[in-house]
């Protein structure tokens, strides 16, 4: 089947094509009746027109595409693998309702490849868990002024707007709400800042935190940090993990960080803790702000958001 032109929708429409382009391009600057735009609009949307994201990127200076990109190991537990999957699913949805094109790219968290980053021309890019020496190095291929939001990752830098949980509130209140002393079970970060974060704000020493790993690669380590805290009050970040804790049977009480949004997953005798919303709504929000911001889009009074923590 061919594909549908401005030529064609031109010519159902009896109008110019550059007044479809105006139209369907959304330019401010002309004045066209509103039947002749809704025409327009109706008969793109009868023949399932599909813009041509390079062309229209020379009329407004944007292609529509907002990148995702991931570090991520091969071998992923379960849990890592739903936490990635429960925030791209998140964002792309989200994007999607507004009229964005996703671009999703896994990179190697040791020697990430730029190439077909270069090869786009992006609106927005989300990078996730990136390590600390290859901030620069990913950033160093965007544009000034092309919104680069951080999620799950710390970097001590003002260029870098970043969104995390409030941990810290989060971890807090499980502690304080346990009847037994607490020992943490977490999932692993390739960004060492924020797993330091995570672990200095439980106030937990550090034979009472297990950060977990690929299972296969470390078997019954899990089980051998629960038997050797028998007796605590077992925290979990993401949910998918305390399902892990919970089929283990050692832990006699449970609280479980939902990570995921996923709350319905864990036992009804777990305890959960949820936040506001989950990082693909702050992040979203925070992209849509910052295209918005007339001066340098890199720099707002603060560049660390945190998911809030449900009351």
């Amino acid at each position: 089947m061919k594909k549908a032109t401005m030529k064609d929708i031109a010519r159902l429409a009896n109008v110019s094509v550059a007044t479809v382009s105006y139209v369907l391009n959304n330019v401010k600057n002309q004045t066209i009746p509103d039947p002749t735009r809704q025409s327009i609009l109706q008969i793109a949307k009868e023949l399932n027109y599909v813009p041509n994201l390079a062309a229209r990127s020379l009329v407004v200076q944007r292609t529509g595409m907002v990148g995702i990109l991931i570090n991520k190991s091969p071998r992923l537990p379960f849990w890592k693998r739903q936490s990635y999957m429960t925030l791209v699913d998140s964002l792309e949805s989200k994007l999607t309702e507004s009229g964005y094109h996703t671009l999703l790219i896994s990179l190697d968290p040791q020697n990430p490849a730029m190439d077909v980053i270069r090869e786009r021309k992006l609106d927005a890019v989300f990078v996730v868990d990136v390590m600390e020496k290859m901030f620069y190095r990913i950033s160093a291929n965007f544009v000034d002024g092309v919104p680069l939001i951080l999620i799950d990752s710390l970097i001590d830098d003002r260029m870098f707007n970043q969104v995390n949980y409030n941990y810290p509130l989060a971890l807090k209140s499980a502690v304080s709400a346990a009847d037994a002393p607490s020992c943490l079970v977490m999932e692993s970060f390739h960004n060492q800042a924020l797993t330091t974060w995570i672990t200095d704000s439980s106030g937990l020493s550090k034979e009472n935190i297990y950060i977990a790993a690929d299972p296969a690669g470390a078997p019954g380590t899990l089980e051998d940090f629960l038997q050797q805290n028998r007796g605590k009050h077992v925290i979990v970040m993401n949910e998918f993990l305390a399902k892990s804790v919970e089929h283990t049977g050692l832990a006699s009480s449970i609280t479980a960080l939902c990570t995921c949004g996923i709350p319905e997953i864990v036992d009804s005798g777990t305890r959960v803790i949820r936040f506001q919303n989950n990082r693909a709504e702050t992040a979203f929000e925070l992209m849509m702000s910052l295209k918005h911001i007339q001066e340098d889009p890199r720099i707002l009074a603060g560049n660390q958001f945190l998911v809030e923590v449900l009351p």
